[in-house]
């Protein structure tokens, strides 16, 4: 890898959001964002309902948590150029020996119909491929999430199959877990089709310039 090996500090910049490093600063506007039991409903690590603001600072301690043990690099999606917090996405599984990670993400479900995913995901993805030089992005959601299973395909990532029961949720249910995944020499072509779909400008939101 000839980054610093998907170790924080990174500050990512994209058509309409700024990904910066999670701090407990955030943990207001993250609450917020999660506001929506939905945005939890699939997701493996969190409080699995909207947080008050205490709950939401013992998620930022677990994430940083994993972040100095070297398991992940968590960054906070900020709409430009107010910089509101709208989620979280994060590398973890950092795998250096094998050069490959996964890429995980919630967002404020407000703005799930919106480019804030393809511009929060293109940014990772860049970083990942080309500073970090992995070989492999991996991606995994829950079997019943078809929503976040249709949002992969139209990233372009390749359903690889499934893991039946594999992993515990904090509802006691036993998650069937779908992967994805792009390597490197995909990821041109992926670049130029999210890049496309980012040039179709998004209604009432124009791309954020300057600081």
């Amino acid at each position: 890898m000839n980054g610093n090996g998907f170790r924080p500090p990174v500050t990512l910049r994209g058509r309409y959001i700024e990904l910066v490093p999670l701090s407990h600063e955030h943990a207001p506007g993250l609450a917020h964002a999660g506001r929506d039991p939905d945005v939890w409903k699939y997701l493996r690590v969190g409080p699995g309902h909207p947080p008050d603001l205490d709950e939401m600072h013992r998620f930022i301690d677990q994430l940083l948590g994993f972040q100095s043990e070297g398991n992940v690099l968590a960054e906070v999606i900020t709409l430009l150029p107010e910089r509101v917090a709208l989620g979280i996405i994060r590398f973890l599984d950092i795998d250096r020996p094998n050069h490959a990670v996964e890429l995980g993400t919630w967002i404020d479900s407000a703005y799930w119909r919106s480019p804030v995913n393809t511009d929060a995901k293109l940014a990772m993805l860049a970083y990942a491929f080309e500073v970090e030089k992995v070989h492999r992005v991996q991606f995994k959601t829950d079997g019943l999430n078809t929503r976040s299973q249709r949002a992969l395909e139209r990233l372009g990532a390749i359903r690889e199959g499934e893991l039946r029961d594999a992993h515990l949720m904090p509802s006691g249910r036993f998650r069937t877990s779908v992967y994805y995944s792009i390597l490197a020499d995909e990821w041109p072509s992926m670049k130029r089709s999210l890049e496309q779909k980012l040039s179709v400008p998004w209604e009432g939101r124009s791309p954020a310039r300057g600081p």
